[in-house]
């Protein structure tokens, strides 16, 4: 069995292992040249010694179809179906990936149900914050849209080059097209396409405008 390392790199595209300490897989990935001696974003690298490579010498479809394979083999641990910290199933596009942020609350969310209404106490707490001298100074300030756009000049963009792909079912944002998908998004919410909003005073609706109920208008009205 050949040792590879930086300097002796496998062949073409590679699936390749990292190992525990008892020689269980525990992150399986696919990659070419130097990746599999690379720091990972949210996987640690092993010793070079537990780095394994699987199989060299594939093409950019096989390496795909390996990975995921040995990836449904092992099981993922966010999953409960095996032992991998693989945080998608493998494959062009990473499928089934479990956000990080699954289940945290946002901030400022501090447990109040959707639709509560705020009591009076409240907003007279929130009216005499937001009315001391300063609250909004940083607002009014006329050089604020200077400074911020000034300190983002010459920031290359993470959308840069990048497009909505499509295979039919899925979407894939990427600067490169996948296999199998054509260009553009999915729409599917076609249904909406050409509704607008239209209120009554009260409550406030979507449709098209020659199909509006009698008594509403155009436009939406706040509930808050």
């Amino acid at each position: 069995m050949s040792i590879y390392s930086t300097t002796h790199l496998p062949k073409g595209f590679y699936i390749y292992a990292y190992l525990r300490k008892d020689n269980t897989p525990y992150y399986i990935g696919k990659g070419k040249e130097k990746r599999a001696w690379q720091i990972h974003e949210n996987i640690k690298r092993p010793p070079r010694s537990r780095i394994v490579i699987i199989e060299q010498s594939l093409s950019e479809i096989g390496s795909f179809a390996l990975e995921r394979r040995m990836i449904k083999w092992y099981g993922r641990k966010d999953l409960g179906t095996g032992i991998l910290r693989n945080r998608t199933d493998g494959g062009e596009g990473g499928e089934n990936k479990i956000p990080w942020n699954k289940g945290m609350k946002l901030p400022g969310q501090g447990g109040r149900k959707h639709g509560t209404i705020w009591t009076d106490e409240e907003r007279h707490s929130h009216h005499l914050v937001r009315s001391k001298p300063g609250y909004y100074d940083y607002l009014k300030d006329k050089n604020r849209a200077k400074k911020i756009s000034e300190s983002q000049k010459g920031r290359v963009g993470t959308s840069l080059g990048k497009k909505w792909f499509n295979d039919g079912y899925k979407e894939y944002y990427s600067d490169k097209i996948p296999f199998g998908y054509s260009v553009g998004r999915l729409i599917t919410n076609s249904a909406k396409i050409g509704l607008k909003w239209f209120n009554n005073g009260i409550h406030n609706k979507q449709f098209r405008e020659e199909t509006a109920t009698q008594g509403y208008k155009r436009g939406r009205i706040s509930k808050k």
